[in-house]
């Protein structure tokens, strides 16, 4: 499957070049999207941004932003680990980029937690904004 351009108000269309994909589970789904329990995740150019497609329907897909490992105080992140009994997790973390908007933004309050092949979409406490804007 060619995955179509990214396409937003500020930055128009931005084409995208695949670079690896793997079958990803969710096995508590998204915030919104708990039916959807397996995907695609695709890599692009150069790992910054992925694509996290449902394989149920594939209509259904996000635009991901890989995150350093150290963005996140320690604290919040083990605190919010706990709470969805996650002891061990790849040092991979992922926040959902909106293109809706006239300037793209980030949920860094729901950020997705990686643990071999599967993925967790864990909430942290409310000082971190929904719609982090990227500029």
């Amino acid at each position: 499957m060619t995955p179509s351009p990214i396409d937003n108000k500020q930055t128009g269309e931005i084409p995208l070049v695949q670079t690896k994909m793997e079958t990803i589970l969710l096995p508590k789904g998204l915030i919104g999207f708990q039916d959807y329990q397996s995907f695609s995740l695709c890599h692009y150019g150069d790992d910054i941004y992925s694509m996290l497609t449902s394989n149920e329907e594939a209509e259904t897909r996000f635009l991901l932003c890989n995150l350093p490992w150290d963005f996140y105080p320690t604290k919040d992140l083990v605190d919010a680990l706990i709470a969805e009994n996650l002891d061990e997790i790849d040092e991979e973390i992922y926040a959902i980029v909106c293109c809706s908007k006239d300037v793209p933004t980030l949920n860094l309050r729901a950020p997705l937690v990686r643990q071999d092949e599967k993925m967790w979409q864990i909430v942290l406490n409310s000082n971190y904004p929904l719609d982090y804007a990227l500029d």
